[in-house]
Formats: C-alpha cells, sequence, structure tokens
C-alpha cells in the first residue's frame, strides 16, 4: 500500500495509544467502546473522519448494529454520532472510496425485493454519497452482486449474506460471503470495474487466497495491492488470525500469518490500516486486562511492531507487488 500525502498524521491522531510494541484499543474513550461491540472503523483518505459499526448487547446478532461516525480534531475524536440512513438495521464492516465520496458498507434491512421470498436477516452491499447531505443508500445488487438470503438458504449458515466491501482505484470491488457455488464455505470475491462505472459478475479469487473453508474478513487496500484477511485453520495463535497477501500482477501471493504480536488465542479478525499505511486497526474479542472474557473491540498497533506486515507493505511500498 503506497502512503499518502498523509503520512504520519494518523500516528499523531493515535498517539500515545499505538507507541507500546502490543496492540492498545483504539480511542475507547471517545468511540465508548467500554461494554459496547465495536468493529473496525473506515476512515477516510485524510484520516481525519471514522465510520464504524457498534452495537450495545452481545451476543452481537441480538440487536441492532448501529452505522456512527466521528471526526477527529483539536480535542481529538469527537462523540461519535449515528449516520442518518432511512432504515434502522444491522450495518456491518464499511469502507470509504479511495476519492472519499462514497461510502460502502454491509446492511441488514428489510427491502421490497424480498416480499414472497421468505427471508431471513440479508446482509446486502450499499453505496451512499458523502457530498450529498440528502443521499440516500443505493444497493449494489447487479450484475449478481447482492443475493437473497431466502427459501432454502434462509438460515443455512452465511449464504448470501455480502458483506466487508472495498473498492480500488481501479473501481474494482472486493467483499467476501457464503454461497453454495462458491469455492468453500466463506470466500473472497471481487467484481472487477466495467469500465462505465459499474462491475463486472463477481468471481470467487483462487487460491492461494480461497479454499474449501472459511476465508474471510478481506479488506484491500485502495491500490489493490495489499490484502488483510482472516483464517481460522491455516495455523497460528488459535481461533481466527489476521494474514497479510500482496498482489503480483493477477495473483495474490500465499498469506502469510502476521504473529503473535497482533493475533492471540481469541478471535482476531477485519484489519486495515490507516490511510497513512504506519497502524494497523482490527477487531478482537481478547479480554481487557482483569477481565474473565471480553468483546468485540477495535485495537491498534504500529505496522513497524509488527514485522511480517512491516515486510509486506515494504515490499508493496517499493512498486515490487505490481
Amino acid at each position: 500500500m503506497k502512503k499518502n500525502s498523509s503520512a504520519g498524521l494518523l500516528v499523531l491522531l493515535l498517539a500515545p495509544a499505538v507507541l507500546a510494541q502490543q496492540p492498545q484499543r483504539f480511542a475507547p474513550k471517545a468511540l465508548g467502546q467500554d461494554g459496547r461491540i465495536t468493529l473496525t472503523p473506515a476512515f477516510t483518505p485524510d484520516g481525519r473522519t471514522i465510520y464504524f459499526a457498534q452495537s450495545e448487547c452481545s451476543p452481537i446478532w441480538e440487536c441492532p448494529q448501529t452505522l456512527k461516525t466521528s471526526t477527529f480534531g483539536p480535542a481529538g475524536w469527537s462523540t461519535p454520532e449515528p449516520v442518518k440512513l432511512p432504515r434502522l438495521g444491522r450495518a456491518d464492516w464499511p469502507s470509504v472510496s479511495p476519492d472519499g465520496s462514497l461510502l460502502l458498507f454491509s446492511c441488514a434491512v428489510p427491502r421490497e425485493r424480498h416480499r414472497g421470498k421468505d427471508v431471513d436477516t440479508d446482509f446486502d452491499l450499499y453505496t451512499l454519497e458523502l457530498n450529498d447531505p440528502g443521499a440516500k443508500p443505493v444497493p449494489l445488487d447487479e450484475p449478481d452482486i447482492n443475493r437473497i438470503r431466502g427459501g432454502k438458504v434462509r438460515t443455512l449458515r452465511y449464504v448470501n449474506n455480502e458483506t466487508a466491501p472495498s473498492l480500488t482505484e481501479d473501481g474494482d470491488l472486493y467483499f467476501w460471503t457464503e454461497r453454495l457455488d462458491g469455492v468453500g464455505d466463506r470466500d473472497v470475491y471481487v467484481a472487477r470495474a466495467d469500465g462505465a462505472g459499474g462491475f463486472l459478475k463477481p468471481e470467487p479469487l483462487p487460491a492461494p487466497i480461497n479454499s474449501p473453508g472459511n476465508d474471510a474478513g478481506a479488506w484491500v487496500s485502495p491500490d489493490g495491492q495489499l490484502m488483510l484477511v482472516n483464517y481460522s485453520d491455516r495455523g497460528g495463535s488459535g481461533g481466527t488470525d489476521i494474514f497479510a497477501s500482496t498482489r503480483t500482477g493477477d495473483q495474490w501471493s500465499k498469506p502469510a500469518n502476521l504473529g503473535e504480536t497482533v493475533n492471540s488465542g481469541y478471535e482476531d479478525f477485519s484489519a486495515r490500516l490507516t490511510p497513512d499505511g504506519r497502524t494497523l486497526v482490527f477487531t478482537s474479542d481478547r479480554p481487557l486486562r482483569g477481565q474473565a472474557q471480553g468483546i468485540l473491540q477495535v485495537w491498534a498497533i504500529d505496522v513497524d511492531d509488527v514485522p511480517e506486515l512491516a515486510k509486506q507493505v515494504a515490499f508493496n511500498a517499493t512498486g515490487a507487488g505490481q
């Protein structure tokens, strides 16, 4: 991931929380993380505004997940405010387009196209224009991006739930989902840009990214050269671990485990880099000090303190990954 002109900004915004060589919670007081499930935020290109999903109860599926936003100012991160959406539902894993004009996210709300389809909770991908205060979310249904989770698959595992969209500078859309015609249980997909502002039909990425198991939680850098992805069955620290892969041409490298500096014996997943490329943020249910059990919270650590990730970022920054 190439570092943009805001290099160093996020280090200042996060200091001193990530100066330690172990992950620290990301702005826990400002974002009201205590006692609330909080998921990895998306950053605007300048790093000064974040969007994230937060839930008031645990387990997460038993109450709404609200999409919230916070801006960094002289006093630090502002008190989070809900993103104004037409309907309340369960929002998930937002991202911001490389040019900062679009918010992309996944959300489960009732839709007209669900009528008569015997639908259960159905996460679909949406975009929202950030420069238009009156904009409404637009579903990314076609071509074959949002599938309906109804009928025989209405409660079958995670089938036909689409989530975690990442849009690249080339206009390619990455996301993950579970489909009966996929490679494995959960897979990372890409819908290539069609050259006219839309997308081609999404396809699952081949090995070594996807496998017969659960391959999910993927985030792709704006330049489309670095992927952070989750695996629970490729060795590591236990639970779900975070891996990194770089792209050379159309081929992604074998994902490398980020190691015990980041990964714990708990669930560690849905990682991404801050826009300056210097800080890793991710979600984990590791317990806080003095607690027997944790809930999902956002954690952060300097990339330089994660040797495997620093190597991957440096490889990409030199252009070797293109």
